[in-house]
């Protein structure tokens, strides 16, 4: 199985990875996908985002939204660390992805990375790095 992971300074920048929709229990157990018009890549429309497969930074701490279900983080320091894509699970849809991605914007690409900030969720494939520093991607191999 693949995951693709975005993250990067635009998220960042404008606060998209704080707002309240993010612990929606709905979200985070996945029985309802985020969406947020805001959150794009391509001119398309927004990414969808898998909620509880999106990593989440708590006190520090790298946890997968599946984990938070069901945790007061009222007092808790917490931010969006790397959104999962929404996909099927299969290299092929999350290059399909990409491909668009790649098409209308300019990332460099590594399809032999050396490591990748979310070695410790699975093997880096391929990475994605936008040159005007918005955006990073990185498709990872999950383990077994």
């Amino acid at each position: 199985m693949y995951a693709l992971y975005a993250w990067g300074n635009f998220i960042y920048e404008v606060g998209l990875d704080r707002g309240p929709e993010w612990l929606d229990p709905a979200v985070l157990s996945g029985e309802r996908s985020f969406i947020n018009d805001s959150l794009t890549i391509l001119d398309t429309g927004p990414l969808l985002v898998d909620g509880p497969g999106t990593i989440y930074e708590v006190d520090d701490e790298l946890i997968e939204g599946r984990e938070l279900a069901g945790r007061d983080l009222t007092d808790t320091d917490w931010r969006v660390a790397a959104i999962r894509v929404l996909t099927d699970g299969t290299r092929e849809d999350a290059l399909r992805i990409t491909a668009g991605i790649e098409e209308e914007n300019d990332f460099s690409v590594d399809e032999s990375p050396a490591e990748s900030p979310l070695d410790f969720f699975g093997e880096a494939v391929t990475t994605w790095e936008d040159e005007h520093g918005q955006w990073d991607m990185v498709l990872l191999k999950l383990p077994d």
